[in-house]
């Protein structure tokens, strides 16, 4: 097993009648324009709107006011500005202040409400998110520093009270599947965070078998002997540097009767060094996190298995670490992939392209219906994006508006850029089938067109995670490291279509 977070003490549960006698705190999630419109039961409905006109509360978005009362002992309203302006994405930044207050004050047990619907969202979608985006709130990884003598963490019991329009049965559905949700956010996450001496290919294909024995879905996992007799001279040639072995997994889950087959790619590069074209050396911690792409498939995996939703899913991790050494793979090298095209390298550093080119050919072999990719592949799309959004590239304008669509409702924001055959020029090489870096230029684009040379699916998707798989430092979204990114859309888009 990964080592598991020391933080992350939050319990969630939904209740839409909870005794307030027992809760330390109320926290009302209040708009600006709206903030009398209230979707809340009887007698909570009085006490908030009661709480509302004491404060004299506005709702804007700096504003928050805490009142003493007898039950709950204290009700909590936090601004969250214009109605029409909500989205998870902000409702995520108030949560995480929400689970930030109730542990400075040592709050053991909290309730929290956000008493509107959001357009585009039904009350179980949004309940189901909210209770998702509170198991996460309280995410901290510590799982190598010593614990404080004089800081002992608490439990913190949280209730969510939805809306009056959910019925009970539907209650304990959403909790149910909100739990599955966060969990396998929390093993994306956990594995993102983890050092790369300690999660190297060998330890995430031990994570992937664990997942599958946990949620009953069938797991292979390749050794290099192996990978040499299926010629998977990418993944090969970027291994010849390191001192670790490469692994190839293969995670199936097939329920009976499924209605389509869908294939997810997830880039596992557990280091990345650049090899041999050797990145400046600032910052090369941050590239422990070049396998999250491969984080987000193992939690796809564990989330729909979980849920059981009704599609085949099939995940493909390519793994190694990309290191410098005597056989590592260099500028000028010819290697030929698993499909048998022919790639000159140009640059070491463009190795995840190289991996994710032999897992995408291999992917071809199960005649997915869709098949999408997710790497942490250009620090061109992070100059492009930023952390706001992933990119998207797409053989099919169909499923690129579903995946922005889902990207949408669960606060996982896509936007496409363009993957036209004239980019192309970038990466024709005079000595092989293509070059395996296209330069400076339009380098998300060039990269995503390297991997569309290897895709065999007229329903393609390649999501560049490079500016949103990790937050460089804490915002007020997330604390500093692995997002978690991933699972919530692809649970969203299976459940969409």
């Amino acid at each position: 097993m990964i080592d598991p977070t020391f933080g992350g003490l939050l319990h969630v549960e939904i209740n839409r009648e909870p005794k307030l006698s027992r809760i330390d705190n109320l926290f009302v999630l209040i708009t600006q324009s709206d903030k009398h419109k209230l979707s809340l039961g009887g007698d909570l409905q009085k006490l908030v709107s009661r709480a509302i006109e004491e404060a004299e509360f506005e709702g804007r978005p700096d504003e928050s006011v805490t009142l003493i009362g007898k039950d709950p002992k204290r009700i909590t309203l936090i601004g969250i500005g214009p109605l029409d302006k909500i989205t998870l994405r902000s409702l995520r930044a108030a949560l995480l202040s929400v689970a930030k207050l109730a542990r400075k004050n040592r709050q053991k047990s909290i309730a929290v409400t956000f008493p509107y619907s959001i357009a585009g969202l039904t009350p179980r979608q949004l309940t189901r998110s909210l209770a998702d985006l509170l198991g996460n709130s309280d995410y901290k990884y510590d799982a190598y520093l010593s614990p404080k003598p004089d800081e002992k963490p608490i439990a913190i019991d949280c209730t969510l009270i939805p809306t009056p329009d959910l019925d009970a049965k539907a209650v304990r559905r959403i909790s149910e599947e909100a739990a599955t949700i966060t969990e396998a956010v929390r093993t994306v996450r956990d594995l993102g965070n983890g050092p790369g001496n300690l999660i190297t290919p060998t330890k995430i294909a031990e994570r992937a078998s664990e997942v599958a024995k946990e949620t009953g879905i069938k797991c292979t996992i390749y050794d290099r002997k192996q990978i040499e007799k299926m010629k998977m001279g990418g993944l090969l040639a970027v291994n010849r540097g390191s001192g670790e072995e490469p692994r190839f997994i293969l995670l199936e889950y097939s329920p009976k009767n499924a209605k389509k087959t869908i294939c997810l790619v997830g880039k596992g590069i557990t280091f990345d060094s650049g090899g041999i074209s050797l990145k400046p050396g600032e910052r090369m911690e941050e590239m422990k996190f070049d396998m999250c792409g491969a984080a987000a498939v193992i939690g796809s995996m564990q989330a729909v298995a979980n849920l059981a939703l009704p599609y085949k899913l099939i995940g493909l991790i390519p793994s190694t670490d990309n290191m410098p050494s005597g056989t590592a793979y260099k500028p000028g090298d010819i290697i030929t992939m698993m499909s048998g095209k022919t790639v000159e390298i140009v640059n070491t550093d463009a190795e995840g392209r190289m991996i994710l080119g032999d897992a995408l050919h291999y992917a071809g072999t199960f005649k997915p219906d869709h098949l999408i990719d997710f790497a942490t592949l250009t620090g061109a799309c992070v100059i492009a994006l930023g952390g706001e959004a992933s990119g998207l590239f797409s053989n099919d304008t169909e499923l690129a508006r579903k995946l922005i669509e889902s990207g949408e409702r669960v606060g996982e924001r896509l936007w496409r850029l363009p993957e036209w055959d004239e980019y192309k020029e970038h990466i024709r090489s005079e000595w092989a089938d293509m070059k395996n870096s296209g330069g400076r230029w339009a380098g998300a684009t060039t990269a995503a067109l390297f991997l569309k040379e290897f895709v065999d699916c007229p329903s393609w998707a390649h999501i560049d995670i490079a500016g949103t798989a990790w937050a460089e430092h804490e915002t007020s979204r997330d604390p500093k490291g692995a997002t978690g990114v991933g699972v919530r859309l692809i649970v969203d888009f299976l459940e969409s279509l």
